[in-house]
């Protein structure tokens, strides 16, 4: 499987098999399959998914294209990526050599970030429409997120982000039926909650799956003596409220101080944004439970009674 997957990478990306001088296996993913993949001409990063639908690695590059269009942040730059044709879907990146990071690569994705944020021109299906959603559904992990354009931002947060992953939960017997009512109530909330913020702020190019998993620090592999920079790799594009990527990067940390202070000196978060935080980390927590179950599940309970209260 591999040998066809690398073959039909090469070709895609017009690489001649003899230009190859190694394929290596790379950890840090928990979904794909992953190689560095070093030529004669460059180096490259090759993603591939056995169990994934054709669409899977056309959303990433969507996504990906989307950032790299807001001219805000810096992304691997596509290469090439498997076909109708391709019996396992394949996704070829530019190769970025990671270097540590540092205040200045943290400030840089902070400034960058208050950009992307900013970036609202060209999103919506109509001019000068509020519109929060997409133009596709995809996918956050390897869960289908669904991105239908809706004028209501709470209600898109109910109704296409917390409710559908709490009612399966629940189905499934994750959420017992008193957690999975909690976890309502809380949804019954987010207008109250959410819109007056989203509407002063208005809607927002997301990069919807920030962790810091998803931020390399380092230089493009064609640019070897080129200042280090950050790069946001496996989006969940779509356009919400802002809060969202600052929610997640404080879910999980690992994000440094001088990231929020630069995102806070180019665009001041509103002073009552704390308060609407549980009500953006619930959505992470609920993917989570549904991925990997365990004491996430407690930590949806606790998020959603911290809406509540």
């Amino acid at each position: 499987m591999i040998e066809a997957v690398l073959e039909s990478a090469y070709r895609g990306a017009g690489l001649d098999r003899s230009s190859v001088e190694s394929a290596r296996p790379i950890g840090g993913g928990c979904i794909n399959n992953a190689l560095r993949v070093r030529t004669a001409g460059g180096a490259y990063c090759l993603k591939w998914n056995a169990d994934a639908g054709r669409d899977f690695f056309r959303m990433e590059a969507d996504g990906l294209s989307a950032l790299a269009d807001s001219d805000a942040v810096q992304v691997p730059r596509v290469i090439a990526l498997s076909g109708d044709e391709d019996e396992v879907p394949w996704l070829l990146l530019e190769w970025i050599e990671q270097t540590r990071a540092t205040g200045d690569t943290w400030r840089r994705l902070g400034h960058g970030l208050a950009r992307l944020h900013r970036t609202r021109e060209d999103l919506s299906p109509e001019p000068d429409s509020p519109g929060f959603g997409w133009h596709r559904d995809n996918v956050i992990g390897s869960l289908p997120q669904p991105n239908r354009w809706m004028d209501q931002w709470a209600a898109f947060w109910t109704e296409l982000r917390i409710l559908p992953l709490a009612r399966e939960l629940g189905s499934n017997g994750t959420l017992s039926r008193s957690r999975l009512g909690l976890v309502e109530r809380a949804a019954a909330r987010m207008n109250r909650l959410l819109a007056p913020a989203a509407t002063e702020d208005g809607p927002s190019l997301l990069h919807g799956d920030l962790w810091s998993g998803n931020v390399l620090f380092g230089r493009r592999h064609t640019a070897p003596t080129a200042d280090p920079r950050p790069f946001l790799i496996d989006p969940a594009v779509y356009v919400g409220h802002r809060e969202v990527d600052l929610a997640m990067c404080r879910l999980f940390g690992g994000f440094a101080a001088p990231f929020y202070d630069a995102y806070h000196a180019a665009w001041p978060l509103q002073s009552d944004h704390e308060r609407r935080l549980p009500a953006y980390q619930l959505y992470p927590l609920l993917v989570h439970a549904r991925l990997f179950g365990g004491g996430y599940v407690a930590s949806v309970v606790r998020a959603a009674q911290a809406v509540l209260d």
